[in-house]
């Protein structure tokens, strides 16, 4: 597919801005509403749903802008960081072959640097030591291109008259294309929601699970969407907000499966995107970094009914980093941490850009919390995963004293090493430190020690720091004598724990006692587990969390 090289891009009178980018010689516009969400600072690439609107015909700009707004979904894209992407026919969709929805999907990405305006610059300048590799690959293209800013995690798609005729036709099925979203070549993208109005094509259904609303179509077309194995909505008029939030918004489809998605305000949470600065610590070496400052954003969650402000009742923080590939609030999202803080009562704060902002630095977000909110300094947490996982290590070894617990998953650097790839400018060597780690052992990653031998000093270190009363001897050359075939030595005790969302894996948490008898330390895997994230590891990680708390003098206290 041809690459976008350039696009124009202009401020509209709603305060928002309009880009028109040439997709396969249709003019497809990108409306991003005016900025409520600080979306210039906070990723919302992963989270905001890809709205997109087939239209009964080509739309001129000004037309596209009064119907996004007329109809609300630019209210919809508006409170979740998002855009409206209008898909124009090069003529009459009558004589428009199938392809366009793949053509556009194809050209949506995710970055962490470059995007504006709901649209991605990618300008093909390495920014870390993946990013290096990935531009040596064979047939890497190195001149800057422009994509759509988003991904078809949440497609939803709106198509009316002769644009809905033309989904009804063609895309009320599985889908599968190419989608920037990692190098994960030809993926699922079939729609998670769609609403067709006024469509006089009466459809074939061959998917399911699908949110599919209908508005003012005739009974014969109904009857076909009904008996789909779909969830189907009829309505006698479009009422955009309404059908998002009784229908639509709460779905997502990950890894090939559909999954309930957040809605805010039906769940009852406060989220909160923040802008800071910070003052840039010395062993900051990330990408485009300013000092004497730099500017942080980061994105808050807790329940709406949270009093955050009483000083006689602090709440616990937990700090969630994200992986190296997604963004603050995918990572919160798909490890359900906003339901769990809700639920228990705590704070989550998850920052956005972490590799460009050091432990030290978060440390001042903290601070700075801790002045805004009645926080109980005394229960800080870190966790996250993959990169946001060796994020967490990162406080192990540089601030093991202003963390009660931490829950690094799915991946470690070497001892004394940090998210940056850089040396640690401290590492631990006598500060107790809670500790639940889990991997995949199917992850084609280093993240458990059977796999590397990184993940074996990390054991050898935590081990000694947590004063567990096994040994660890483990030799990773010598794997055919290890007693646990993945971690190389067994728990004191294990449990073993099943995930109803993932019936096929089963979680092994191994507990191990320190020498004063107490359980500090939880070494987890789970089976049929590639790279990724899991609501049910995140509830077993607060579970072991919340029982530690961080005394004044330095010590570990266990609540529970």
């Amino acid at each position: 597919m041809t690459a976008i090289r350039t696009v124009e891009t202009k401020e509209v009178k709603t305060g928002g801005y309009l880009t028109l980018m040439k997709i396969e010689d249709h003019d497809i516009y990108v409306y991003r509403p005016k900025d409520v969400m600080e979306s210039d600072i906070i990723n919302y690439g992963y989270s905001a749903p890809l709205i997109l609107v087939f239209p009964e015909r080509k739309l001129s700009e000004e037309e596209a802008v009064d119907y996004a707004e007329e109809t609300k979904l630019a209210a919809i894209a508006s409170e979740n960081g998002g855009t409206v992407v209008f898909a124009n026919p090069l003529g009459a969709w009558a004589d428009e072959k199938e392809g366009l929805y793949e053509a556009v999907v194809n050209k949506t990405k995710i970055s962490q640097w470059g995007f504006s305006h709901g649209v991605l610059y990618e300008d093909k300048i390495p920014k870390n030591r993946f990013m290096e590799a990935a531009m040596k690959r064979p047939g890497f293209d190195p001149v800057p291109e422009y994509f759509i800013f988003g991904s078809p995690v949440a497609a939803y798609v709106y198509g009316k008259g002769e644009g809905a005729d033309y989904l009804a036709k063609y895309y009320m099925k599985e889908v599968k294309g190419k989608a920037g979203m990692g190098d994960l070549g030809m993926a699922d993208i079939t729609l998670t929601g769609v609403t067709l109005e006024n469509v006089s094509v009466v459809p074939e259904v061959a998917f399911s699970n699908v949110s599919i609303v209908s508005v003012g179509n005739s009974p014969e077309v109904n009857e076909a969407l009904l008996k789909s194995d779909n969830r189907v909505a009829v309505c006698d008029k479009l009422d955009v907000i309404d059908q998002y939030d009784k229908y639509i918004g709460d779905y997502k489809r990950w890894a090939g499966r559909i999954r309930e998605a957040f809605n805010c305000r039906k769940e009852g949470l406060i989220m909160k995107p923040v802008r800071t600065t910070v003052k840039t610590s010395d062993d900051n070496i990330g990408p485009g970094i300013t000092r004497p400052t730099h500017d942080v954003g980061y994105v808050l969650f807790y329940n709406k009914d949270l009093n955050v402000n009483d000083p006689e009742h602090p709440v616990p923080l937990v700090l969630c980093f994200h992986g190296g590939g997604d963004t603050a609030i995918a990572t919160a999202m798909i490890g359900d941490w906003p339901r769990i803080a809700r639920d228990n009562n705590f704070m989550l704060c998850a920052p956005e850009m972490h590799l460009g902002v050091t432990a030290t630095e978060t440390l001042e977000i903290v601070d700075q919390l801790a002045e805004q909110f009645a926080i109980d300094k005394t229960r800080i947490y870190a966790t996250g995963f993959s990169m946001g996982g060796i994020k967490s290590w990162d406080f192990y070894q540089e601030y093991p004293d202003k963390v009660a617990a931490i829950a690094p998953m799915d991946a470690t650097v070497d001892v004394g090493e940090n998210c940056q790839f850089t040396k640690s400018f401290r590492v631990n060597d006598s500060v107790l430190v809670p500790v639940f780690y889990n991997g995949g052992e199917q992850s084609p990653l280093a993240e458990l020690p059977f796999q590397d031998q990184k993940c074996v000093n990390r054991m050898v270190n935590l081990f000694k720091i947590n004063k567990i009363r096994k040994p660890y001897e483990c030799k990773f050359d010598d794997q055919e004598n290890w007693e646990d075939k993945i971690y190389g030595i067994k728990g004191d005790y294990n449990i073993e724990v099943n995930d109803p969302e993932y019936p096929e894996s089963v979680t092994t948490v191994r507990c191990f006692e320190s020498e004063d008898g107490n359980i500090y330390t939880q070494l987890v895997s789970i089976s049929n587990h590639m790279h990724n994230i899991r609501p049910n590891t995140c509830r077993l990680a607060w579970e072991f969390m919340k029982k530690f708390r961080r005394l004044p003098d330095g010590t570990v206290e266990i609540t529970e």
